[in-house]
């Protein structure tokens, strides 16, 4: 079935200043197939073969499609005033139905998102969110991950995952911040529990405190970060030619602490400014 010819086909209740989503959707309003989704004048393009969505009842559909406005706005960095309410709204249903005991669990499968010379694609992405008593604990994932269109493609993991825990009533503020563009920032706080990203022989592994906004110059974290093979890591910083990323790695080798093979720091971002055991790291 092709979206031109698909009676199913589906235009999401999204604002059409914010995007425009289309998918075949199964009677059940909770798996989609050819899901299509794009932001106004050039902001990005996400295609995805399949998207499954459970625990959200009646919400399913608006909450599939906010997901997936959120997923792309994730991979390129997109925020649009458009997106705040209507993301806000959805995110309300999402506490709801964590309120009322039910996991939600959404996934996808052949992505690629595309923004300017930017292309990224996935495997599978996967999140899972749960009520655990006052917080919503969830489980993020990513695999077969490759890219173009960035300045350093060879940095770029090839997997994630991460698992992290926010205060339930958040959830609607982060949802908002990720895709929207509020006159008022929401201070969402999260704890990762881990966070792990591989590419190759290289692993960086951590866990922390976050305080996100939305946006890098506003957002706050620390914790403790560990990489696996850092040589590896500083050989693909030179091969893409990123000499100031490829010195501040160097810089945060001489600072780090050696455990069974890899090295360690305690790391603070704050103001723009990634602080390594004390040492701010000319990262611009």
């Amino acid at each position: 079935m092709t979206l031109s010819g698909a009676s199913s086909l589906h235009a999401a209740t999204v604002p059409a200043g914010c995007a425009s989503i289309h998918h075949d959707g199964a009677d059940n309003g909770a798996a989609f197939d050819h899901v299509v989704v794009t932001f106004p004048g050039n902001g990005g393009t996400l295609t995805a073969t399949h998207e499954t969505l459970s625990g959200a009842g009646e919400s399913a559909t608006g909450l599939a499609d906010a997901s997936s406005v959120l997923l792309l706005a994730a991979l390129v960095g997109h925020h649009n005033a458009a997106c705040s309410q209507w993301l806000e709204n959805e995110g309300n249903a999402a506490e709801a139905a964590l309120q009322a005991g039910h996991g939600l669990n959404v996934s996808w499968s052949n992505v690629s998102a595309r923004h300017a010379t930017l292309r990224i694609a996935l495997a599978t992405t996967s999140l899972a969110i749960s009520r655990q008593g006052s917080d919503a604990g969830a489980s993020l994932s990513m695999t077969g991950v490759t890219t173009s269109g960035v300045e350093a493609p060879s940095m770029i993991p090839q997997s994630a995952q991460a698992v992290f825990s926010l205060p339930a009533d958040e959830l609607a503020g982060l949802m908002a911040s990720t895709a929207g563009k509020l006159a008022q920032l929401p201070a969402v706080h999260v704890t990762i529990h881990s966070l792990t990203a591989k590419r190759d022989t290289v692993e960086l592994s951590g866990n922390g405190r976050a305080t996100l906004t939305g946006q890098n110059s506003s957002a706050s974290a620390s914790g403790h970060m560990e990489i696996k093979d850092l040589s590896s890591l500083i050989d693909k910083a030179r091969q893409d030619s990123q000499t100031k990323i490829a010195a501040a790695l160097i810089i945060a080798r001489l600072v780090s602490h050696k455990s069974s093979g890899s090295n360690t720091w305690d790391v603070n971002w704050e103001g723009g400014i990634l602080t390594v055991n004390g040492v701010p790291l000319p990262l611009k």
